[in-house]
């Protein structure tokens, strides 16, 4: 995730994300839990703060502002991503580094809000990622990517397939080192 090339369509900017910390100047915004919309108008959902829940010592956070369709079934969101990582040069310095994608959802009976994305390349990778709402601004997140076409090459045996989970829980993290700089800063 986060490599800047996800699709969709730009969010209300009502608040903004300032790494993983919430900073909201809304007037009222509901969180639904996808399944949806209230009334038949569009809906802005925030989603505040996930922290990779697969990798609890990884400093990983995304945070998101969607917009849900009049129809209540699609919803599209832009996520900002910041994640801090111990730089090779010095083991007491973080390097802060910052992504934006976006992606658009679509509402899935029991499962949240589901995005599918591929197959591209030559293994047929297809990348899924799942949204659920546990229940006001309680988000998790689950990241997979499935090699559909494992026989293509060698190589696309070898592909993890193993998922990512992001979650609200947890998000408060130990510092692994004492200074903090940028490493890359997106857009």
């Amino acid at each position: 995730m986060g490599d800047g090339s996800r699709r969709g369509s730009t969010a209300s900017k009502s608040a903004r994300l300032i790494f993983g910390v919430l900073v909201c100047s809304c007037v009222s915004s509901p969180l639904l839990d996808g399944h949806q919309a209230r009334d038949a108008q569009a809906s802005h959902v925030i989603i505040p703060s996930l922290a990779n829940a697969s990798k609890p010592s990884d400093l990983d956070y995304q945070g998101g502002e969607c917009d849900i369709d009049q129809t209540g079934k699609t919803m599209d969101c832009v996520f900002q991503q910041v994640f801090l990582t111990v730089a090779l040069f010095d083991a007491q310095t973080c390097l802060i580094t910052t992504s934006r994608y976006e992606r658009t959802f679509q509402t899935q009976p029991g499962a949240g809000w589901v995005s599918t994305e591929g197959p591209e390349g030559e293994c047929g990778v297809v990348d899924i990622t799942s949204l659920v709402n546990e229940g006001g601004a309680r988000w998790t997140m689950d990241v997979r990517k499935v090699v559909t076409r494992k026989d293509a090459s060698p190589s696309c045996r070898e592909i993890d397939e193993a998922h990512e989970m992001l979650s609200w829980r947890d998000v408060r993290r130990t510092l692994p080192c004492k200074l903090v700089q940028p490493g890359l800063l997106g857009r």
